[in-house]
């Protein structure tokens, strides 16, 4: 579903015929879309797909199981999202779909989304393991402000990274707040 939806907003200015005018003068459909597009091509969001397929296999499974089927999940799911991104931007670009591009971002899928799956099963296990698991994707969103910011030509730049910046630090509130409570967290490290 992820690589249809993204490639789908990417192409909102291609048919609304602004591909030629500036990113800041692009009418309000497009800016939408281009919201949408800097949310959905950023890493920290195809990561975070892997890591949800991680969790939802891993339930009512043992720690080892949930581990080795969060792996699957992970993979597969990037996979899948990348084969459905860029076959979707076959059908609307009538291009080429093995090309390198492709294939890099395959390989990716390959190789990072196990490890990411397996961080997603590990959210079910207590104490700080379980707890970082679960910080990784919002501390990802956040890295990714930082380090790769959206262009600053896009109107919806500053959108975007504030977005991101609230989404991840309320993320991690509550799932500090959140496993706190369940007596997740070493007594060190829970909430007043």
């Amino acid at each position: 579903m992820l690589g249809v939806v993204d490639s789908v907003v990417n192409h909102v200015p291609i048919w609304l015929g602004e591909v030629g005018t500036a990113r800041a003068e692009r009418g309000g459909w497009s800016q939408v879309a281009e919201f949408a597009s800097l949310v959905l091509d950023a890493g920290w969001a195809w990561a975070a797909t892997a890591v949800l397929a991680g969790w939802l296999v891993s339930r009512r499974t043992r720690p080892a199981v949930g581990t080795l089927c969060g792996a699957v999940a992970g993979g597969l799911a990037l996979v899948f999202a990348t084969t459905a991104y860029y076959g979707m931007d076959v059908l609307f670009d009538s291009g080429a779909w093995w090309d390198m591009a492709t294939r890099y971002w395959l390989i990716g899928s390959v190789v990072l989304g196990p490890a990411l799956g397996v961080a997603g099963a590990m959210i079910r296990r207590p104490g700080l393991a379980g707890t970082l698991a679960a910080l990784l994707v919002p501390a990802g969103a956040a890295l990714q402000m930082v380090v790769l910011p959206p262009p600053p030509e896009s109107l919806m730049a500053l959108p975007v990274r504030l977005a991101v910046w609230i989404s991840a630090v309320v993320a991690s509130v509550l799932i500090i707040r959140a496993r706190g409570r369940r007596g997740f967290l070493v007594p060190s490290v829970r909430p007043s």
